[in-house]
């Protein structure tokens, strides 16, 4: 089976799942790697509130890109005006409000964290000041 020692302790039980979860960490050790880097990683005494603030920024700046990726595929940045007098880019930013499945939500997604990304940063960098 796997060539992992710590895989003997996780043996299927005969269910499907078991057997499922057992098939799949054979080919790729993910109990495994998720047990080494994330479940049961060493953390210091002194880990609190505090910095948790450097991997919320990462996160929100991931969803600012991605939400970004999928507005600019609906945005127009034309300054001229359509047949109805209305400039081009206003026009699209109502499309992408009106007519994009989930358009709503995903501006408001992007225009949120761009002020959350800037609370995120400055407190990771107090909490920088506060513990060094």
């Amino acid at each position: 089976m796997a060539s992992n020692t710590n895989f003997e302790k996780y043996k299927s039980d005969g269910s499907l799942q078991g057997n499922l979860l057992e098939w799949f960490d054979a080919r790729f050790p993910a109990t495994s790697m998720w047990r080494g880097h994330l479940s049961e990683y060493y953390a210091p005494k002194n880990f609190n509130f505090w910095y948790f603030f450097g991997s919320l920024a990462m996160l929100v700046l991931v969803i600012q890109i991605v939400t970004g990726i999928f507005l600019v595929m609906h945005y127009k940045p034309d300054a001229s005006l359509n047949e109805n007098g209305i400039p081009v880019a206003f026009a699209s930013v109502e499309y992408i409000m009106r007519d994009v499945n989930w358009g709503w939500l995903i501006r408001y997604m992007h225009s949120t964290g761009a002020s959350a990304f800037f609370v995120v940063v400055y407190l990771h960098m107090f909490r920088g000041m506060l513990y060094g």
